[in-house]
Protein backbone atom coordinates (compact mmCIF):
# COMPACT_ATOMS: atom_id res chain seq x y z
CA UNK A 1 0.00 0.00 0.00
CA UNK A 2 1.48 3.11 -1.26
CA UNK A 3 1.38 6.76 -3.05
CA UNK A 4 0.70 6.39 -6.40
CA UNK A 5 3.95 7.15 -8.68
CA UNK A 6 4.02 8.28 -12.02
CA UNK A 7 5.08 5.18 -13.40
CA UNK A 8 1.49 3.90 -12.44
CA UNK A 9 -0.11 6.11 -13.95
CA UNK A 10 -0.82 3.73 -16.83
CA UNK A 11 -1.96 0.71 -14.54
CA UNK A 12 -4.23 3.16 -12.68
CA UNK A 13 -6.01 4.32 -15.91
CA UNK A 14 -6.37 0.70 -17.14
CA UNK A 15 -8.00 -0.65 -13.89
CA UNK A 16 -10.29 2.46 -13.80
CA UNK A 17 -11.45 1.98 -17.17
CA UNK A 18 -12.33 -1.66 -17.12
CA UNK A 19 -14.90 -0.58 -14.19
CA UNK A 20 -15.69 2.56 -16.57
CA UNK A 21 -16.35 0.64 -20.20
CA UNK A 22 -19.16 -1.90 -17.74
CA UNK A 23 -20.46 1.46 -16.51
CA UNK A 24 -19.31 1.11 -12.91
CA UNK A 25 -16.86 4.31 -12.73
CA UNK A 26 -16.32 7.57 -14.68
CA UNK A 27 -13.69 6.82 -16.80
CA UNK A 28 -10.26 8.52 -16.18
CA UNK A 29 -7.24 9.92 -18.94
CA UNK A 30 -3.50 9.59 -18.09
CA UNK A 31 -3.94 13.31 -17.61
CA UNK A 32 -7.03 13.01 -15.16
CA UNK A 33 -4.53 10.72 -13.15
CA UNK A 34 -1.37 13.04 -13.40
CA UNK A 35 -3.00 15.80 -12.27
CA UNK A 36 -4.43 14.23 -9.45
CA UNK A 37 -1.53 11.99 -8.62
CA UNK A 38 -0.69 13.38 -4.94
CA UNK A 39 -4.27 12.35 -4.39
CA UNK A 40 -4.13 8.38 -5.44
CA UNK A 41 -2.98 5.22 -3.58
CA UNK A 42 -2.41 2.30 -5.02
CA UNK A 43 -1.83 -1.53 -3.43
CA UNK A 44 0.85 -2.96 -5.80
CA UNK A 45 3.03 -5.94 -6.17
CA UNK A 46 6.66 -5.88 -4.81
CA UNK A 47 7.24 -5.49 -8.75
CA UNK A 48 4.77 -2.88 -9.06
CA UNK A 49 1.87 -4.42 -10.87
CA UNK A 50 -1.21 -2.28 -9.65
CA UNK A 51 -3.69 -4.37 -7.93
CA UNK A 52 -6.05 -1.68 -6.81
CA UNK A 53 -6.52 2.19 -6.13
CA UNK A 54 -8.54 4.49 -4.79
CA UNK A 55 -8.33 8.76 -4.87
CA UNK A 56 -9.37 11.71 -3.15
CA UNK A 57 -10.55 14.30 -4.92
CA UNK A 58 -11.14 17.53 -3.00
CA UNK A 59 -14.51 20.03 -2.83
CA UNK A 60 -13.51 22.38 0.07
CA UNK A 61 -10.80 22.56 3.02
CA UNK A 62 -12.93 20.53 4.84
CA UNK A 63 -14.88 17.60 2.20
CA UNK A 64 -13.33 15.16 0.03
CA UNK A 65 -15.00 12.53 -2.03
CA UNK A 66 -13.19 8.84 -2.38
CA UNK A 67 -13.37 8.26 -5.96
CA UNK A 68 -11.37 5.71 -8.45
CA UNK A 69 -11.95 2.75 -6.25
CA UNK A 70 -10.67 -0.12 -8.07
CA UNK A 71 -9.66 -3.47 -7.62
CA UNK A 72 -8.26 -6.07 -10.26
CA UNK A 73 -10.02 -9.01 -10.75
CA UNK A 74 -7.72 -11.54 -9.68
CA UNK A 75 -7.36 -9.49 -6.56
CA UNK A 76 -10.90 -10.03 -5.35
CA UNK A 77 -11.72 -10.94 -2.34
CA UNK A 78 -8.20 -10.42 -0.64
CA UNK A 79 -9.40 -7.01 1.17
CA UNK A 80 -7.30 -4.61 -0.80
CA UNK A 81 -10.57 -2.30 -1.72
CA UNK A 82 -10.97 -1.93 1.85
CA UNK A 83 -7.13 -0.86 2.42
CA UNK A 84 -7.01 1.74 -0.45
CA UNK A 85 -10.21 3.22 0.97
CA UNK A 86 -8.78 3.24 4.75
CA UNK A 87 -5.57 4.42 3.29
CA UNK A 88 -7.22 7.55 1.16
CA UNK A 89 -9.01 8.44 4.24
CA UNK A 90 -5.51 8.72 6.13
CA UNK A 91 -4.47 10.84 3.12
CA UNK A 92 -7.98 13.09 3.98
CA UNK A 93 -6.49 12.95 7.83
CA UNK A 94 -3.07 14.40 7.33
CA UNK A 95 -5.03 17.52 4.71
CA UNK A 96 -7.18 18.21 7.64
CA UNK A 97 -10.17 17.05 6.04
CA UNK A 98 -13.59 16.42 8.23
CA UNK A 99 -15.55 14.44 6.20
CA UNK A 100 -15.27 12.20 3.17
CA UNK A 101 -18.20 10.83 0.77
CA UNK A 102 -18.46 7.85 -1.81
CA UNK A 103 -20.95 7.29 -4.62
CA UNK A 104 -20.95 3.44 -5.14
CA UNK A 105 -23.09 0.90 -6.09
CA UNK A 106 -22.16 -1.39 -3.48
CA UNK A 107 -23.96 0.01 -0.23
CA UNK A 108 -22.49 -3.18 2.04
CA UNK A 109 -18.73 -2.10 1.10
CA UNK A 110 -18.89 1.28 2.70
CA UNK A 111 -21.35 0.31 5.35
CA UNK A 112 -18.39 -1.47 6.61
CA UNK A 113 -15.94 0.67 6.53
CA UNK A 114 -18.02 2.99 8.79
CA UNK A 115 -19.91 4.96 6.37
CA UNK A 116 -23.75 5.80 6.69
CA UNK A 117 -25.77 6.13 3.68
CA UNK A 118 -27.34 9.98 3.16
CA UNK A 119 -28.70 11.43 0.19
CA UNK A 120 -26.78 12.70 -2.81
CA UNK A 121 -28.07 16.17 -2.36
CA UNK A 122 -26.22 16.55 0.70
CA UNK A 123 -23.71 17.80 -1.34
CA UNK A 124 -24.64 19.78 -3.81
CA UNK A 125 -21.23 20.45 -5.09
CA UNK A 126 -21.53 16.56 -6.48
CA UNK A 127 -24.87 17.00 -7.72
CA UNK A 128 -23.51 20.54 -10.07
CA UNK A 129 -20.89 18.28 -10.86
CA UNK A 130 -23.42 15.32 -12.11
CA UNK A 131 -25.41 18.22 -14.00
CA UNK A 132 -22.17 19.58 -16.07
CA UNK A 133 -21.79 16.10 -17.28
CA UNK A 134 -24.90 15.34 -18.27
CA UNK A 135 -25.51 18.25 -19.61
CA UNK A 136 -22.38 17.86 -21.94
CA UNK A 137 -23.98 14.17 -23.02
CA UNK A 138 -21.90 12.08 -20.59
CA UNK A 139 -24.36 9.03 -19.20
CA UNK A 140 -24.12 8.93 -15.34
CA UNK A 141 -24.98 6.01 -13.21
CA UNK A 142 -27.23 6.72 -10.19
CA UNK A 143 -25.32 5.29 -7.30
CA UNK A 144 -25.63 5.57 -3.75
CA UNK A 145 -24.11 8.00 -1.49
CA UNK A 146 -21.90 7.38 1.71
CA UNK A 147 -20.42 9.77 4.41
CA UNK A 148 -17.94 9.33 7.21
CA UNK A 149 -17.35 12.26 9.52
CA UNK A 150 -12.92 11.37 9.62
CA UNK A 151 -13.36 13.53 13.58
Amino acid sequence: MRLAASADVPQIVALVNGFAEQGLMLARTEDDVLRDLPSYVVAATPGGRVLACAALSEYSPSLAEVSSVAVAAEAHGRGLGSRVVLAVERVARLRDLEEVFALSLSPRFFRSLGYDEVPLATYPEKVARYERMRASGMSVVEKGCFRKRLG
